[in-house]
């Protein structure tokens, strides 16, 4: 089918006419897009997860950190670039990888990465962005503003906005020096950095208030990559001795997995997403029968077991006393460098941390009331996310249908005359009816005599 389009002679003031109208079609199209974006062109939000990016070496390549299994699993992303580049950083408000240039002549340069291909991208030079040092450590906050810090003993760090390409100079009140910064605890965090010599600064990135909290700890060495989220700050140590959480309290590092060596290195995350490490619990309980006597006590073993991959750190055993039961006492032993609470009374209430094929057992014994009624009901439950300061297992447990356990038992009832039951009759022995034959005998005897002599 062909279709003629006819030639139409318009005049010129007809023409502009229609062209402004145009123009203003369009002028009104954009500002519904601006106004309310669901009605204009659909774009994606940025994915802000759990997911732990690693660069390192020179020339840079980027790898995805995997926390499904322990040790973590490190996979390159596409291949090495042609460049070195450092600082890295996730923003959450964009969802794009930041990382600073570090190769010569390009000091200033502001970079993207590709999550999927590791491939990079050369936004430009931050004009008037200091290039007397390379930039060796970076963080996302929350807002979106990307902090990076000059390497060496240095005393400030350089707030950098990504869309305007600007940045702000933040004078620091001490200098330090350190090979990453991680912004921990999303909206209502902060700047954190572990130093090269162990110590913890956090930094006030509004006026540049440097604090230590605790003191260095050595242990592990340098780490040239750490990540903050709202489960707390972890690094990956640059000599392959492991991977890190450190206590934003005390500034101590507990090792948590393993990690290959690195160098050249810089971590990078969603700072506003909790980083997951699955720790698959199980809880079981008994008391060994199916029925209770009221006015008795009844005694459970309540044992919860760790599958890993990862230790459980601050996971919470709770078991509620029935309802009409108010009076009991419970006691734990763990095994295999598990901790828990000694003992306690009332229902359990216990953090506990359970390592990967660790064992807390609990030994809980109630009192029932004479007056209790009914069954006995009781229910232990874990969760692998407690409330205590060191908690970092954010995820959802990896099989949930094993994180409670219920025990049941029915009321006794009685046996006594008149209730229904037969009573039972005592049997007597093959001895003891031969002797009461006897005594049946002789007493015939005697009655048989004695009615003769009448």
């Amino acid at each position: 089918m062909t279709f003629y389009i006819r030639s139409v002679s318009l005049s010129a003031e007809k023409k502009g006419n229609i062209l402004g109208s145009l123009r203003g079609v369009s002028l009104l199209i954009a500002a519904i897009g601006l106004l309310t974006p669901e009605l204009g062109m659909a774009q994606a939000a940025p994915v802000c997860d759990g997911r732990l990016f690693l660069s390192q070496d020179s020339p840079t390549g980027l790898n995805l950190v995997s926390t499904a299994t322990n040790p973590m699993a490190y996979t390159a992303v596409g291949a090495v670039s042609s460049i070195t580049y450092n600082a890295l950083g996730y923003s959450p408000v964009d969802g794009k990888l930041y990382a600073m240039r570090t190769d010569s002549g390009n000091l200033n340069h502001l970079l993207t990465l590709d999550q999927s291909t590791g491939a990079w991208t050369d936004v430009g030079a931050i004009s008037a962005l200091p290039t007397t040092s390379a930039f060796n450590s970076g963080a996302v906050g929350s807002d979106g503003i990307y902090y990076v810090k000059p390497s060496g003993n240095t005393q400030v760090i350089y707030a950098i906005n990504t869309g305007a390409q600007t940045f702000t100079t933040i004078n620091l009140s001490q200098a330090f020096t350190t090979s990453d910064l991680a912004w921990v605890g999303g909206a209502s965090g902060g700047l954190y950095s572990v130093a090269d010599n162990g110590q913890l600064f956090s930094i006030n990135a509004t006026d540049g208030t440097v604090t230590a909290q605790g003191s260095p700890d050595s242990t592990g060495g340098v780490l040239g990559a750490q990540f903050g989220g709202v489960n707390g700050l972890f690094g990956s140590a640059n000599n392959g001795s492991g991977f890190y959480q450190i206590n934003l309290s005390t500034g101590k590092k507990t090792m948590i997995s393993g990690s290959p060596g690195s160098g050249t290195n810089d971590g990078g995350n969603c700072p506003n997403a909790p980083i997951k490490f699955p720790a698959d619990l199980s809880i079981t309980k008994t008391n060994g029968q199916s029925s209770y006597t009221p006015g008795t006590n009844v005694v459970y073993t309540v044992t919860v077991t760790n599958k890993g991959p990862f230790t459980a750190t601050g996971a919470k055993v709770t078991d509620t006393l029935p309802g009409g039961i108010s009076a009991a006492t419970w006691s734990c032993t763990a095994t295999a460098g598990a901790s828990c609470m000694a003992s306690g009374t009332g229902g359990i209430d216990d953090t506990i941390t359970l390592p990967k094929d660790g064992t807390a057992t609990y030994t809980l014994t109630m009192s029932v009331p004479t007056s209790f009624t009914g069954d006995l009901v009781n229910t232990a439950t874990v969760a692998v996310d407690g409330n205590s300061a060191s908690a970092i297992n954010e995820s959802p447990d990896p099989d949930p249908s094993n994180d409670s356990a219920t025990d049941t038992d029915t009321q006794k009832v009685p046996t006594t005359p008149g209730n229904g039951t037969a009573t039972s009759v005592p049997t007597l022995g093959e001895w003891a009816l031969m002797l009461l034959s006897m005594a049946m005998a002789g007493f015939a005897g005697l009655r048989l005599r004695r009615l003769r002599e009448m």
